[in-house]
């Protein structure tokens, strides 16, 4: 059952659903993320990944310190390997030195090194059987290599097919004891709703009661149906990349172009962002979007707890995923799903 769940970290207890925005490092180690967690309470974690930090001025400021020094000392950081990168840009990395930047710099989650399958990465391929592989064996040598014994360790989980996901996951509990497991390969998926819940219920099932996080899906609609599913993680740059394009979370409903906002004295929300702010200087910054953005994730994971508190989860999200059909179809599916249907 969907439940509210402690993950502790070497930081402090993180309650679970819990989201963590990416930031983007950058060449000159800021980014253009906006400082979020001096704003936002309940959003003081972020995800940053290995690669970023080793090939960027970052690696440097981070020895004395870390990422808590740097960031917020109360923050929980969860470190991704950098796999995308090795794949996209054609690159080796080594497993065991993407661990000690993720222990060096305070990480208190830590992603196993991954290769990740992309969409045409056919399950009959050779390719996407040797990707996966290598993700295996790199989760196994990060676990075995591991100094930081409270940094914890999640395997990162490849493939296209449900079946593989949980062949790989048995495999790899029979060898070793992970903390947690992570999904990713979903990013390509994203509009596929039925195939991300499928993979989700299979993995929460053969897991247990284990950490999972969901790597790159962190809209305010995908959230609540991934939640639901099981999901107790998830990252995404989403808002960021929605306030570059001048893409506006609508309080409970969708995502649309600012400019179809009727002008008005007052947006239609009452974040600190909306309620501080006039319709033009919104719109005519994207940090003040990436902001707002930002606050709708955090009302929906507000209302995510309340709900999974009060055991009410399918009759809000029954309310919640009504307006947006492709949405509230796949709940219907994963309704489904979770009773053995489909």
């Amino acid at each position: 059952m969907t439940q509210l769940k402690i993950i502790q970290t070497a930081t402090r207890e993180l309650e679970t659903p819990a989201f963590f925005p990416v930031h983007n490092g950058g060449k000159s180690a800021e980014g253009n993320t906006p400082r979020y967690w001096e704003n936002i309470p309940e959003m003081n974690t972020m995800m940053i990944n290995a690669y970023s930090i080793l090939s960027s001025p970052l690696y440097e400021k981070m020895r004395n310190g870390g990422l808590h020094k740097k960031f917020s000392e109360n923050g929980v950081f969860f470190v991704d390997s950098g796999g995308f990168q090795q794949k996209s840009r054609n690159i080796t990395l080594d497993p065991i030195k993407i661990l000690r930047v993720q222990e060096m710099v305070g990480a208190d989650i830590a992603a196993t090194l991954d290769l990740p399958t992309f969409t045409e990465d056919c399950i009959y391929n050779q390719n996407h059987a040797d990707f996966v592989k290598k993700s295996v064996k790199n989760a196994l040598i990060a676990l075995e290599n591991r100094e930081r014994e409270d940094m914890l360790i999640y395997a990162s989980l490849q493939g296209n097919d449900p079946t593989m996901m949980v062949n790989t996951i048995d495999y790899l509990m029979k060898k070793g004891n992970f903390d947690g497991f992570a999904i990713g390969g979903c990013v390509p998926k994203r509009s596929r709703y039925h195939e991300i819940i499928d993979i989700i219920h299979a993995v929460r099932r053969r897991i247990g009661d284990r950490p999972l996080h969901v790597f790159g899906l962190g809209g305010p609609a995908m959230i609540p149906l991934m939640v639901y599913m099981g999901a107790d993680t998830f990252d995404s740059s989403a808002f960021i990349t929605a306030g570059s394009k001048r893409l506006y979370f609508m309080p409970e409903k969708g995502t649309i172009e600012f400019s179809d906002i009727p002008e008005t004295l007052y947006l239609p929300c009452v974040c600190p962002i909306c309620s501080k702010h006039t319709y033009n200087e919104v719109r005519s910054e994207r940090k003040l979007i990436a902001m707002h953005n930002l606050w709708m994730i955090t009302h929906e994971l507000r209302k995510l707890k309340v709900a999974l508190e009060e055991n009410e989860v399918e009759r809000y999200l029954e309310k919640r995923l009504r307006h947006n059909p492709a949405v509230y179809d796949a709940f219907r599916y994963a309704k489904a799903k979770k009773r053995g249907l489909v």
